[in-house]
């Protein structure tokens, strides 16, 4: 036990040193952790020998992952995007599954290798994507969307593969289609008696406990542990029984608390995995098969995004949807790890073929974590040469945006703080336009008849179709300041005369000083929103005098007082107040007045 908790805490340590350097760096933060498991693990000190134990606890950093994205698929999200998760995720699989088995099979490796390779290099690294899907923001994306949608099919596949070794005995290659047929029957019967239970009764007992954060979190962590524990009873996998437990809860109306709280447990669990796998590599050496390793990792970069990207392509995507899409997959799932490690236990493969396939995903996870932090920068640069995955008429942008708009208010984001200030504006404003990058957002505005259109902030072609230099103002409730940094700078490019007031969010006082001093006309700060409310009610109540805005500015900034959060809002805060008078005069020079709305 002692050495349990010493190696587990270096794991944790380990993990946070690298992660503070490689977040100073701008680098990928997987790549920190798998780094770390390589310093720890026996290549590097040899600080840590438990490998398997650490992995046992890595798994359920990957078992609470899928019960978290099982959560997201409500039933009406699973209609909108069923036929493009089926046709892409079955069709990148036959695809890639065909063009990577010809090309194993031209390496001559012998027939049950090729399988087990072809299997390996097929699938895709839902953890991965999913963690950097979150961390951007991005899961409510359309691309979001359909990569997480056809990850999943392509887990169900992996599921089913696994679950064919065990028709396999060690050293022999007779399957048992008795036994695989078996534990197929009780998947399906675990999952339609899970689901039945939590439509039935579950629903109401989530009712009673609601008010209690505490407990709702707890039963629902226990329900997840319990659906895994009866999926592995039966034969199945405990990821995909946790997967089965998210998708039994998702039509409740608690998903936004559930979500919110377990995925902090999440994060911590995942982490311990990358470093867990980063400790377990073992650099055997694999010669003769360098050349091979090079090939098959630059098809599974390559190759896969490609062969995503025609099929969407097919289906009327554009390309910009396809591209983030495609390399969102670009890499092998941690479930081929699993599966060649099945197969040497099995005696079917050798040490050599695993330790390869091993740092093709070791590699091509590093790689792909690149290519989705970057996704927009690669997109700028590739973006005319993507068109010709263009095959068909391209679907057109979902919205229903009016035509011809001119001084008008264009919304970025229509979540709770946006759905407030979109009823602010029409009560004032007959000309406004609504983006957001959830289609279940827009068509719910769609059918309020509110003027909107699908997409997202760093897509530029989207901005060029809003008119922003006819705009009047610009409202972002985006909390990322990465998007509202590239919308100031996209502004900046239109002349001065005619650029709209740009109005902001930030969820930080620093990040908010930077937007302001960025070019932001004004930058609504979360956090202080409520302890501004409070100070003006004081203010009244007790008729305290206003410090003057100038004052307070020229205050904290002469005694150099940002000692914390704290003081950058304060700064921020004050220099609003004096922006809203410049702001006026802007609109004043431009003779902007607002029309109020016709009744």
């Amino acid at each position: 036990m002692e050495s349990l908790f010493f190696e587990l805490g270096l794991v944790i340590i380990s993990a946070a040193l690298v992660g503070v350097i490689s977040y100073y760096l701008k680098q990928p933060l997987i790549l920190a952790y798998i780094a770390a498991g390589v310093l720890i693990g026996p290549f590097g000190f040899g600080l840590v020998h438990d490998i398997e134990t650490i992995h046992v606890i890595a798994q359920v950093g990957i078992m609470l992952m899928l019960f978290l994205v099982g959560l997201e698929m409500a039933p009406e999200r699973l209609k909108d995007l069923g036929i493009v998760a089926f046709a892409t995720g079955i069709g990148q699989v036959l695809f890639t599954g065909l063009v990577g088995y010809g090309l194993i099979a031209l390496f001559g490796f012998p027939f049950i290798q090729a399988i087990y390779l072809t299997v390996a290099l097929t699938l895709s690294s839902t953890v991965i994507a999913v963690k950097l899907i979150y961390d951007k923001r991005d899961n409510n994306a359309l691309y979001g969307q359909v990569a997480i949608s056809i990850l999943l099919v392509q887990d169900v596949i992996a599921i089913l593969a696994l679950l064919a070794l065990t028709g396999f005995t060690a050293g022999s290659f007779q399957f048992d289609f008795s036994h695989f047929g078996g534990v197929l029957l009780k998947g399906i019967l675990l999952s339609a008696v899970v689901i039945l239970i939590a439509r039935n009764l579950l629903g109401y007992l989530y009712n009673k406990i609601a008010t209690s954060h505490e407990l709702l979190i707890l039963f629902s962590l226990s329900w997840c542990f319990l659906v895994a524990l009866l999926s592995e009873l039966i034969g199945f996998n405990i990821e995909i029984g946790a997967f089965i437990a998210g998708v039994s809860l998702a039509s409740l109306p608690y998903t936004f608390e559930i979500n919110a709280k377990a995925k902090i447990l999440r994060d911590f669990f995942i982490t311990i995995f990358f470093v867990g796998l980063g400790a377990g590599l073992v650099f055997s050496s694999f010669g003769p098969l360098a050349v091979k390793f090079i090939v098959l990792s630059l098809f599974v970069l390559i190759g896969n995004p490609l062969i995503v990207m025609i099929i969407m392509g097919l289906l009327g995507y554009d390309k910009r949807t396809s591209f983030f899409t495609g390399l969102s997959i670009a890499n092998i799932s941690e479930f081929s790890l699993i599966l060649v490690a099945m197969g040497f236990k099995l005696g079917h493969l050798d040490q050599e073929l695993v330790a390869m396939v091993t740092f093709i995903g070791i590699l091509t996870m590093t790689i792909s974590s690149y290519f989705m932090t970057y996704n927009n920068w690669l997109y700028t640069k590739l973006r005319r040469f993507l068109t010709i995955f263009e095959f068909k008429k391209v679907k057109t942008r979902l919205g229903n945006i009016k035509t011809g708009l001119k001084d008008h208010i264009i919304l970025l984001g229509c979540g709770q703080m946006g759905q407030q200030i979109l009823e602010q504006i029409k009560h004032f404003k007959e000309d406004y336009v609504v983006v957001d990058h959830d289609n279940t957002v827009i068509k719910f505005l769609i059918k309020k008849n509110i003027s909107c259109i699908f997409g997202d902030v760093e897509d530029t072609e989207l901005l060029n179709e809003l008119g922003l230099e006819n705009s009047e103002i610009i409202i972002s409730t985006l909390t990322s300041p990465e998007d509202n940094l590239f919308l100031i700078k996209y502004i900046e490019k239109i002349p001065q005369a005619q650029r709209p007031i740009v109005i902001v969010t930030s969820d930080t006082g620093r990040e908010g000083l930077e937007l302001f001093n960025r070019g932001a006309d004004y930058v609504i700060l979360k956090p202080y929103l409520g302890a501004e409310h409070i100070h003006q009610i004081n203010r009244e109540l007790y008729q305290l005098e206003e410090e003057s805005p100038l004052e307070m500015v020229q205050e904290i900034a002469h005694e150099k007082k940002f000692k914390s959060d704290n003081d950058y809002a304060k700064v921020l805060h004050n220099l609003n107040k004096l922006r809203l008078a410049e702001i006026k005069q802007k609109i004043e020079k431009r003779h902007i007045q607002l029309k109020p709305k016709k009744h």
